[in-house]
């Protein structure tokens, strides 16, 4: 991001044009006096020196999987580096923001409150030209983005924050879950203009393009979590990990997986002419009993064998028999 000059630093520099003082020097006397400022309470450091090195440390594995991630979805290199993280007033950090920006508002549970992600328009030009089609080029950005382009960005942010949860659960527990996108930054003020929050800049390659992403992470956000980013409790954890065995993981990470499940009757045959004479109210007679077990498919492949029946007001369907493999004749158990 560019450099941007705090309150206290406009103060003073619009103290220094108002008194005649040009150049912003201060006379050779006053140089030699000993030099002291006001210290304001409101700006002081609020992470701790180990908050910010488990952020820089976490946030470094996130940049890897981005940089995986966006490859998949744009088919070209990229590259995704962190590249500064620190802390100041959230006030300097929405005045740098620059529209047209896309700002994803999202909770990060246990953290309290809202956290904010911010994408460049270069990022989010390249990033659409490359999924509807096109090269992964940019221009300058004159106009507000379009509806099309705010709901692809949507499911890319979805993506992107569930890379976020993986990347912290190294340390802790988290669950990432998608709130909102604005593209104004006068409508996503997380915080009072005086907190103190967490900048983490990621400086993102894309083929010729190279721009930053940016996350903010309020200090009131971390409170309930902050005795967890400490150095001791982050070796534990890596070292409970890394007792894990292989398949343990493995087996942790496949129990969470969703799938599809699909109820198959047996299948009925007709002819062309019987489907064409087909009319509202007409009754298709099917090959399948009443009383005979329906097969319920797991992603396509036959896992179980069941009863169809109600419950709670809807069509279920009650497990009666589990299908060990598959072959051409399906063997089950009871």
């Amino acid at each position: 991001m560019a450099q941007i000059l705090s309150q206290n630093e406009i103060d003073e520099l619009l103290n220094a044009l108002a008194g005649g003082n040009e150049t912003g020097y201060a006379p050779a006397e006053e140089e030699n006096k000993t030099r002291v400022r006001d210290y304001d309470f409101r700006m002081a450091n609020k992470f701790p020196k180990e908050q910010m090195r488990t952020l820089r440390v976490v946030f470094e594995g996130f940049a890897r999987m981005l940089a995986t991630q966006l490859a998949g979805i744009m088919r070209i290199m990229c590259e995704a580096d962190v590249v500064s993280v620190e802390e100041q007033a959230f006030s300097e950090f929405s005045n740098a923001l620059m529209p047209p920006v896309v700002l994803t508002i999202f909770t990060f549970r246990p953290f309290y409150g809202s956290l904010m992600m911010q994408m460049s328009a270069n990022i989010v030009d390249a990033i659409i030209s490359r999924v509807f089609g096109g090269k992964a080029s940019t221009t300058e950005r004159n106009k507000a983005f379009t509806e099309i382009e705010l709901v692809t960005m949507r499911r890319l942010s979805r993506q992107i924050l569930k890379l976020l949860s993986e990347s912290w659960g190294k340390i802790m527990d988290v669950e990432a879950t998608f709130d909102r996108i604005e593209t104004s930054p006068q409508f996503a003020q997380i915080v009072p203009p005086n907190e103190t929050v967490a900048i983490i800049t990621i400086k993102v390659n894309m083929k010729d393009i190279e721009d930053f992403i940016t996350i903010c992470i309020p200090h009131m956000a971390m409170e309930p979590v902050s005795k967890d980013l400490n150095s001791r409790v982050r070796f534990e954890g890596l070292r409970h990990l890394h007792n894990q065995s292989h398949e343990e993981l493995i087996s942790k990470r496949l129990s969470g997986t969703q799938v599809t499940l699909h109820a198959v009757l047996d299948p009925t045959t007709a002819t062309v002419r019987e489907l064409l004479n087909l009319h509202v109210g007409d009754v298709i007679c099917l090959n399948h009993g009443v009383n005979k077990e329906i097969t319920v498919m797991t992603e396509q492949k036959p896992k179980f064998k069941g009863r169809l029946g109600r419950a709670g007001g809807r069509y279920a369907i009650q497990v009666t028999r589990v299908i060990e493999e598959e072959s051409d004749e399906h063997t089950v158990t009871g």
